[in-house]
């Protein structure tokens, strides 16, 4: 063995060794949030960052629930890291982001794939919020990542009572409280180097730190939720902050981009159900310039959430659909596109089981994606891996996931994607010949929350 394959050995037990060393004092998922309310981290999450009733109702009340109604003389902040390995052709076996060959873009070690630090909870009276400052160790970057800031209070509406803020956010779902929405929902952590379907929705986190937005929200009797916001880019003006370290952006929005939110829901006893939609309209200028014409999007999306929480078993159940209509008013004058318009389907159901036993939770999630589309010969072209022989923006598969979590902030998962269909074809998708099985990816991470 060379002296760097012993390094980068060295290296690999030691991260391992941390994270085994770490958690043996007591933590939470996103321990700020603990330690002001005064809650174990289950009581919020089934398994992180999955919400049970009890944290959807903590977003909803502002983050600023409290054991005291004193001011609380503590900074609430919180860190993750996560550890990833990929399995997967076309990956090299350098270890990011301490591999500085140029060459090696793609490691399949990433030490750390994430880390993140937190500002979690009360800011004031009514006013609290959730700010992720996230380095990323495949582009060895730092930048804001997911931020909420809300205010809410609390009155009554026909005898009911009714919960009702604002929130201030940069990612459009990200201020949702069902594990539905894509901001949220699954897979919660997934390979930064591995090889995806070319085409996907904007609201599916293409916007995500490339837009800021205000947006109110209420929730009634325990039954309705509804939020309305718009959206502005980040590019410059008031909402610039909150793409503070992203890359210039590649979704540049002309004017308000408008969002909505309505969902019912129901509990009773250890079950509760979920039904809902949800969308956006953007204007967008086409390859990240900031004036002309512009392309529309528009889409509309439809959620379903089911959750069975037991002292020792977990199931839930997620699934939503999003229709993408396209306009291409700029792209196709452009040559760009080779119709004026098209449109875009994301379909994706996800199953989850955990066990609670005495040596930590046991499970995992089965779940189905499926992505369909009109044919666009000049938009999904031609190129190797990533491209489309036929234009046919087509691809669906299953992935599996174990997970074990020895205690409540820590998870180890073993993840496996394969595709059926890729870019439009199972075989020779890209027309050179490969294959959609090309892609199928192994993905081991370790998460930690402290």
């Amino acid at each position: 063995m060379t002296m760097q394959g012993l390094r980068k050995v060295v290296l690999v037990l030691s991260a391992v060794g941390l994270l085994l060393v770490l958690p043996l004092n007591k933590t939470y998922a996103v321990p700020s949030f603990a330690r002001q309310t005064g809650m174990s981290c289950s009581e919020c999450h089934t398994v992180f960052p999955e919400l049970t009733p009890e944290g959807r109702a903590f977003k909803l009340g502002g983050y600023v629930q409290s054991t005291s109604s004193k001011p609380e003389f503590f900074v609430p902040v919180a860190a993750m890291v996560q550890l990833s390995y990929t399995g997967a052709k076309g990956l090299t076996n350098g270890i990011a982001p301490f591999d500085s060959d140029p060459n090696n873009a793609t490691d399949k070690t990433i030490l750390p794939q994430q880390f993140s630090l937190f500002y979690g909870g009360k800011i004031y009276d009514h006013i609290g919020a959730l700010v992720q400052v996230t380095y990323d160790g495949s582009a060895n970057a730092i930048a804001l990542d997911n931020t909420d800031i809300r205010y809410a209070n609390s009155t009554t509406l026909g005898g009911r009572d009714l919960v009702y803020g604002l929130t201030l956010n940069n990612n459009p779902t990200v201020s949702d409280v069902y594990n539905t929405t894509p901001a949220w929902g699954f897979p919660y952590a997934s390979s930064s180097v591995a090889l995806t379907p070319a085409a996907s929705t904007i609201i599916d986190g293409a916007l995500g730190q490339q837009v800021g937005g205000i947006g109110a929200y209420v929730f009634w009797n325990n039954l309705l939720y509804m939020e309305g916001a718009v959206y502005r880019t980040t590019l410059n003006g008031i909402t610039r902050p909150l793409g503070a370290g992203s890359t210039p952006p590649g979704m540049v929005v002309h004017g308000a981009a408008p969002y909505w939110r309505v969902a019912l829901q129901q509990q009773w006893k250890e079950q509760s159900i979920s039904v809902g939609t949800y969308g956006i309209v953007a204007d967008i200028f086409p390859g990240g310039g900031s004036s002309g014409p512009t392309d529309r999007f528009t889409d509309t999306a439809l959620d379903a959430q089911y959750q069975y929480i037991s002292k020792k078993h977990i199931v839930s159940l997620q699934t939503t659909y999003i229709h993408e209509k396209q306009n291409w008013n700029a792209s196709y004058a452009l040559g760009n596109t080779a119709n004026p318009s098209d449109s875009l389907n994301t379909f994706r159901t996800n199953l989850n089981y955990y066990y609670r036993s005495n040596f930590g939770d046991i499970g995992g999630t089965v779940g189905y994606f499926s992505t369909t589309g009109d044919t666009d010969a000049v938009l999904y072209a031609p190129s190797q891996y990533t491209g489309s022989g036929s234009g046919s923006p087509n691809s669906n598969g299953f992935m599996l996931e174990a997970d074990y979590l020895p205690w409540k902030t820590a998870k180890f998962s073993l993840q496996y994607t394969f595709y059926n269909k890729f870019n439009g074809a199972r075989t020779d998708y890209d027309g050179s010949g490969t294959n959609a099985s090309h892609n199928n990816t192994l993905y081991l991470v370790a998460w930690l929350m402290f």
